[in-house]
């Protein structure tokens, strides 16, 4: 493969990174004018707001098992159409319900790109030095487009309406999706791999209940019964996942990771890191335009 192809290449899964990850953050200075819009209540302004991270944390590792097996172009390729496809869907949504539902593909087409954008880049990139440049790349498109989502929201909802945030995802994604047709080569893949959707839709099942029975203890008259039940089958469904991680030959995570003490600290650090950044870009960003009447860019320059 010449120099030039890999980093198209490069340029083409950094694209799409960018787009995964600027749409965990873009919706923050959004939501004030998307909730008076759409007349979402507060229970639903957090799902339109976490159902896309959740679900996708909740498919990551099974997809990225996926794209061994099928082959990571076909993987990234129909996350793009996909996410795609769903953004355009959440652009004209007329309800917070559909908007949470589109939320959900979306969510999957970026679990099918991301682990296979950072496949294509170790299997492109056969040279050492060039691999770990090309992933740094990865990691700095990946930290920098969470941080620039608030000001992409802000600029875009200084001329338009809402649904710009999602809408400007498409012709990108269209450009991309060309260029990833012609240009990613057919990679190696092992088809013999198996792939544990059992274990993905456990996983998926422990996040959502845990996070649902969460979000109603939060509201004014929570329902004790739904909360009961959600978190039941959440902390359930996530036993059972790890049970069956520690008895499989090919685990979606490796626990022993864990008895590793500087691996443990380091996750332990990332999981504060991202509850302080997260929780304090959506209230911030919430009191800078409802309480102290900033306009949307300006809060997202604030954060």
């Amino acid at each position: 493969m010449t120099s030039m192809n890999r980093w198209l290449i490069l340029s083409i899964v950094s694209v799409a990174l960018f787009l995964i990850v600027i749409d965990m953050t873009v919706l923050y200075t959004a939501l004030p004018r998307l909730t008076h819009d759409l007349g979402a209540t507060a229970n639903e302004k957090l799902w339109i707001i976490n159902v896309y991270p959740l679900v996708m944390a909740g498919l990551l590792p099974g997809l990225g098992t996926l794209g061994d097996r099928i082959g990571h172009k076909k993987l990234f390729v129909g996350g793009l159409l996909v996410f795609g496809i769903a953004s355009l869907v959440a652009a004209y949504a007329w309800t917070p319900s559909l908007l949470i539902a589109a939320r959900v593909p979306l969510a999957i087409g970026g679990a099918m790109m991301m682990p296979a954008s950072l496949s294509i880049i170790r299997l492109v990139f056969t040279d050492e030095r060039e691999r770990s440049f090309a992933i740094g790349i990865w990691a700095a498109v990946a930290s920098g487009g969470a941080a620039l989502g608030p000001i992409v929201g802000g600029l875009l909802l200084e001329h338009f309406w809402w649904g710009s945030v999602f809408l400007i995802n498409v012709p990108i994604v269209a450009v991309a999706l060309a260029f990833a047709v012609v240009v990613i080569p057919a990679l190696a893949r092992n088809g013999d791999r198996p792939w544990d959707l059992i274990a993905s839709i456990l996983l998926l099942a422990g996040f959502v209940g845990i996070v649902f029975a969460i979000k109603e203890l939060a509201k004014p008259l929570p329902s004790y019964g739904s909360i009961g039940l959600a978190a039941l089958i959440g902390s359930l469904a996530l036993v059972l996942f790890i049970r069956r991680q520690q008895r499989s030959a090919h685990p979606l995570i490796d626990f022993s990771l864990f008895r590793n003490e500087l691996f443990s600290a380091g996750v332990a650090t990332a999981v504060l890191a991202s509850f302080a950044i997260v929780g304090v870009e959506l209230v911030v960003s919430q009191r800078l335009q409802l309480v102290l009447g900033m306009s949307p860019l300006e809060a997202g320059l604030s954060i």
